[in-house]
């Protein structure tokens, strides 16, 4: 306890050297000019920052001595950009980026991630560029590919990795990477539970969630409870039902467009309550 008022106390001492304040005013009066893409102005915003803090710490030894004294989280979990692959031909498009995992104490899962990162990226930037090839750019076809962090907790850290494809219609298609930060390691859906009647349990409360929804809302159609012969019908997930952790704690169930209803509908996700699973749970801590 003592090292916490310890340390407020020598947050609150920092000696802030007055020349900062002209550093600051100078900083904004200098009016930018208006970018279109949004991460141009994150980046001025984040650099003017870093120049201030620079600037601060070198004008005044008194305020670079306190700032030594504070304490910083040694490593952070964080999802950067790797590499975009662009090509355009005609009417057709392709942008995939590839991301990279950084500050994971367990290198060689980090190394794996970003490995399959890589891989995923060439392989669909690959394809693309065959059938650009093929078809001579006639054809009206743009491919996608974006990560982005779901959860980042003390406990979790999950990405969602999306493919976007249009051809005349769009698909949507997942797939998720969560990691347990404390043990440093994939997490598998399947892992989560005792045995696998998670399976059926899950499948039966996200067919309750379908008939709920179309119930309230007539817009909303799954493919559930035709009496048609067509074996559309949702019957049950996969074990490796593609997923992720909420910064709840709750499971979360994605499914690729097409894949449960209508294109209309886009690519559906369902929060799984964890009363409905907690029986089967095993104690991970990462489900609550």
């Amino acid at each position: 306890m003592k090292n916490i008022e310890n340390l407020r106390d020598q947050y609150n001492n920092i000696e802030i050297p007055t020349e900062l304040d002209n550093i600051i005013n100078t900083a904004i009066d200098k009016k930018p000019n208006i970018f279109s893409a949004y991460f141009r102005k994150a980046g001025i915003v984040a650099a003017s920052i870093i120049v201030i803090f620079t600037s601060a710490v070198n004008i005044s030894p008194a305020f670079a001595q306190s700032m030594s004294n504070i304490p910083v989280v040694s490593s952070m979990v964080k999802l950067v950009n790797f590499k975009t692959y662009t090509a355009e031909n005609g009417n057709m498009e392709a942008n995939i980026n590839v991301a990279k995992v950084e500050g994971l104490s367990n290198k060689e899962l980090e190394n794996e991630l970003n490995s399959k990162f890589i891989e995923e990226g060439q392989k669909e930037y690959s394809n693309f560029l065959k059938e650009m090839k093929e078809l001579k750019g006639d054809a009206h076809k743009s491919v996608g590919t974006s990560y982005e962090v779901k959860t980042d907790t003390d406990s979790i850290y999950s990405i969602v990795y999306s493919k976007y494809e249009t051809a005349g219609s769009s698909d949507i298609q997942y797939k998720a990477y969560t990691i347990d930060k404390k043990n440093q390691a994939v997490v598998t859906l399947n892992s989560l539970f005792k045995d696998n009647s998670y399976i059926d349990i899950i499948s039966n409360n996200i067919k309750e969630q379908m008939r709920e929804q179309m119930k309230t809302d007539n817009s909303k159609v799954y493919f559930i409870d035709s009496s048609d012969d067509t074996g559309d019908n949702f019957d049950k997930i996969k074990a490796d039902q593609t997923f992720y952790i909420n910064s709840d704690g709750n499971i979360v169930i994605l499914f690729n467009k097409y894949d449960v209803a209508p294109g209309y509908m886009g690519a559906p996700e369902f929060v799984i309550p964890t009363d409905v699973v907690s029986n089967i749970l095993l104690n991970r801590g990462l489900v609550k």
